[in-house]
């Protein structure tokens, strides 16, 4: 049977999973584990095309400390958005607090200091610290009614933040959870593959190679990170959730591997 179908008909039963151990070659090997890799991150990918916001403070620390009650209570009263446009109706518009700065309307010649400074400017609003801009954010969800409520206001700001970054956040969030799963990957792969190669001297197992050890345990992992896509997919788990469901199918399906085969051939005498 030719690769890949040799691969997907060992995924199933667990005599099958051991007894096709050597089907597959290194290269064979390398391929089926960047698919198995793939894979997880089908739901992640999805996932971020439905997104609508991204907490802001997941980039910028403590983003939100400078909005303070009095820095809120002058939003309200002074600040009025029409149009994507803000207009501040008073002559004070700088608040600093040990948090961070709040510059509210339009300042001629402003400049950006060390502290994180939030500037609510006439058509955006400036995050920036230590002198360097940190995010460029008009007003959409910004809005008249955002402002009256510090937490609709700090999701606003997110909301906005998010959709004018959309891309590079969700690459950010897809290269992010694709690290943690290869990690995740490369420690089940060979850290099965390196104890099961430990029993090659005992004269109970049938597994003599490291080569075949691998393969087995990609057999091993293939079911379980289809279940645990289908899973995340049907009941939108998050990507911490789908990796812990593989992990535990895993370890499942190779202690059934275990009971069913106890790691030897049908034939092999001892």
């Amino acid at each position: 049977m030719p690769y890949p179908f040799n691969y997907f008909s060992s995924l199933f039963q667990v005599r099958k999973a051991f007894a096709n151990r050597k089907q597959l070659n290194w290269f064979q090997m390398v391929f089926t584990s960047l698919f198995l890799l793939s894979l997880t991150l089908i739901p992640v990918a999805i996932q971020n095309a439905e997104l609508q916001t991204y907490p802001l403070t997941t980039f910028v620390s403590d983003v939100f400390d400078p909005l303070t009650d009095d820095v809120m209570k002058d939003l309200k009263e002074n600040i009025q958005i029409n149009q994507q446009e803000l207009v501040y109706n008073s002559h004070f518009g700088v608040h600093k607090n040990e948090a961070g700065h709040v510059i509210l309307g339009h300042h001629e010649g402003t400049q950006l200091g060390e502290k994180l400074t939030l500037y609510f400017d006439k058509n955006q609003l400036i995050v920036s610290k230590e002198k360097k801009e940190l995010a460029t954010i008009p007003y959409q969800a910004i809005n008249q009614e955002s402002i009256q409520d510090k937490k609709e206001l700090t999701k606003a700001i997110s909301k906005d933040w998010f959709q004018t970054n959309r891309l590079a956040v969700s690459l950010f969030l897809v290269l992010f959870s694709g690290f943690l799963s290869a990690v995740n990957f490369a420690i089940l792969v060979f850290g099965a593959s390196f104890f099961l190669f430990l029993t090659r001297k005992s004269r109970l197992f049938s597994l003599k190679t490291f080569k075949e050890c691998f393969n087995f345990t990609l057999n091993c992992l293939g079911l379980p990170i289809l279940a645990s896509v289908l899973i995340s997919l049907v009941f939108h788990q998050v990507f911490t959730t789908t990796i812990l469901i593989q992990n535990i199918l895993f370890v499942l399906f190779l202690a059934l591997a275990f009971y069913k085969t106890h790691f030897r051939d049908p034939d092999y005498k001892p």
